[in-house]
């Protein structure tokens, strides 16, 4: 019979004195057995609750700007389908971060419109203020878009 166990299964650990029986082994075995059949379980259990939460699929693309802006001028941007999520990216910086939502949003300086799988934006300043910089639509600057998509099943 073993003098020591191990600190967390509790496998026999003898000492040079202890007398060693084979019920001890076929204890440890069933322990480890026990042990590898939980974390398998579990790892089961786990691929099955990921499966369910399924993924998304990540696009990109871009525009180029007009320069013009205002109501009368609004940017617009069409997807390949409706997004969960979109970010309009300006050299190397997110911008814009907006979910879809079917409806209209208003921001500190723009007023965004989902139509279908195309969103369209206006700066919301008067005319003698017009900013195309604010409305991400600077003449001959390239915007980037990425989206995020549900996966399809």
């Amino acid at each position: 019979m073993p003098t020591n166990q191990t600190p967390n299964y509790q496998l026999s650990q003898w000492e040079k004195s202890d007398k060693v029986l084979m019920d001890d082994f076929n204890a440890d075995n069933a322990k480890i057995d026990a042990a590898i059949k939980a974390q398998a379980d579990a790892r089961t259990a786990l691929a099955a609750r990921v499966a369910q939460k399924g993924n998304c699929q990540i696009w990109t693309g871009t525009y180029v700007g007009n320069g013009k802006c205002g109501v009368g001028n609004p940017t617009s941007f069409t997807f390949p389908k409706k997004p969960l999520v979109a970010f309009i990216i300006d050299d190397y910086e997110p911008r814009w971060i907006f979910p879809w939502s079917g409806s209209i949003v208003t921001t500190q300086y723009n007023t965004l419109k989902w139509n279908g799988n195309t969103i369209s934006w206006y700066l919301q300043a008067s005319p003698d203020s017009a900013d195309p910089q604010k409305q991400l639509n600077i003449l001959g600057s390239t915007y980037r878009v990425v989206a995020f998509f549900e996966e399809d099943k």
